[in-house]
């Protein structure tokens, strides 16, 4: 497939010439949308310091707070030396702190600090083109369209709280 021409990308028409194509095309179309998404995702993040591995963390930290580390990085599908690494990382941003787990004083239990919260603000400001896509959609569409990818991605065993990129098991790290 050729590159999208801009009035396509504006959302106007495909020309006329483009043949209707089969769904051969639908795994190629969906890696070319996701570089797509993910490059304008990384793109927006860039300016406020953060990566889409960041804004995954604090987004599942979101309803999780409180969880062992260890706990946290089993859900995520991320091996404990990453997570060790992710939470680091976060941790000297000052985005999240640990504290002594007070079931087991051997884990570490994980927070967002305030400052975490506001980046998660600043992030999702800052992505809000994602709002954007599937601008042609009715609201009905936009929501089927959201299910069927849903369905899509636990088909392929992706789970939804997952941090961006491959899913567990075909992770080489973060």
């Amino acid at each position: 497939m050729g590159k999208i021409g801009d009035k396509e990308r504006r959302g106007g028409k495909r020309p006329a010439t483009a043949k209707a194509r089969d769904d051969g095309d639908f795994g190629l179309l969906l890696v070319q949308l996701g570089f797509h998404v993910a490059a304008q995702f990384r793109a927006a993040l860039e300016p406020l310091g953060l990566e889409p591995r960041h804004i995954g963390m604090l987004r599942r930290l979101v309803s999780a707070e409180g969880q062992s580390q260890q706990t946290l990085g089993q859900s995520l599908g991320i091996n404990a030396n990453a997570m060790v690494f992710l939470v680091d990382d976060l941790e000297t941003r000052g985005l999240v702190e640990r504290r002594r787990n007070p079931d087991d004083r051997r884990s570490n239990a994980l927070f967002l600090t305030p400052k975490g919260h506001q980046a998660l603000g600043d992030a999702s400001r800052a992505t809000s083109h994602g709002r954007g896509l599937g601008r042609t959609f009715s609201p009905a569409q936009r929501r089927e369209l959201t299910n069927l990818l849903r369905r899509l991605a636990e088909e392929q065993g992706i789970d939804e709280h997952a941090l961006p990129g491959p899913p567990p098991g075909r992770r080489s790290g973060l």
